[in-house]
């Protein structure tokens, strides 16, 4: 170890003695430089939005927002115009408000989605869409028919469009028909959870598939 450390480019500020490894304060905080800076300009970057221009409080949680590297770089640079807050226990902040969002799903009223979420279809000539979260589908194939959720970027107007992408796969087994008939597929795509749920269900035998997806 010792012999490592002397030909490493840190030879003169790290060293080990006693089963104990020594780093110099400099160098210690070299290694939490990048991801700082990182942060800094994330949140800078959020602050140039319009919605964000009124913020004036600040509140550090996590197990990071603990580090006093991180808390004396945020108080830098935001702390002459903003309030930054770091509750005792910053690291179980998250924690606790799971637990306490699990007793109480409805403390939650609101949610902000980063993407715009849609199913993609085929056109078949037929008037099948609503304005809400539910929708029915004519299936006219014969066989087994996968559905496609994708997300994008706001307002798109159709999946093909470049900024759109898949976010997964809704697979809906079918019961073979004939040619000539038709099956009522029932979409439901749920936005209320920690998750997007999206539900199928065959309206003829009322069976249900379903798949969970993270809100990214």
């Amino acid at each position: 170890m010792e012999t490592a450390l002397e030909q490493s480019p840190y030879g003169q500020a790290v060293s080990y003695s006693k089963q104990k490894l020594h780093i110099s304060p400099d160098t210690f905080r070299d290694l939490f430089k990048s991801t700082t800076e990182a942060l800094i300009k994330h949140l800078e970057r959020m602050f140039r939005d319009d919605k964000l221009s009124d913020l004036e409080n600040l509140i550090m949680v996590g197990g990071f927002s603990e580090c006093e590297l991180i808390q004396h770089r945020m108080k830098e640079k935001f702390g002459k115009h903003k309030k930054i807050i770091i509750p005792e226990e910053a690291g179980l902040a998250v924690l606790k408000g799971a637990v306490l969002y699990g007793h109480q799903p409805k403390a939650i009223s609101a949610r902000v989605l980063r993407r715009t979420y849609g199913i993609q279809s085929w056109r078949s000539g037929i008037l099948r869409c609503i304005q809400n979260q539910r929708r029915s589908i004519w299936v006219v194939l014969i066989g087994a028919r996968m559905y496609s959720l994708n997300m994008s970027r706001p307002n798109p107007r159709y999946v093909t469009d470049p900024s759109c992408q898949r976010l997964g796969n809704l697979i809906i087994p079918l019961p073979e028909i004939r040619a000539g008939q038709t099956l009522e597929i029932e979409e439901t795509m749920v936005f209320g959870d920690t998750e997007l749920l999206v539900r199928a269900r065959d309206l003829h035998t009322g069976r249900v598939v379903e798949t969970q997806f993270d809100l990214l």
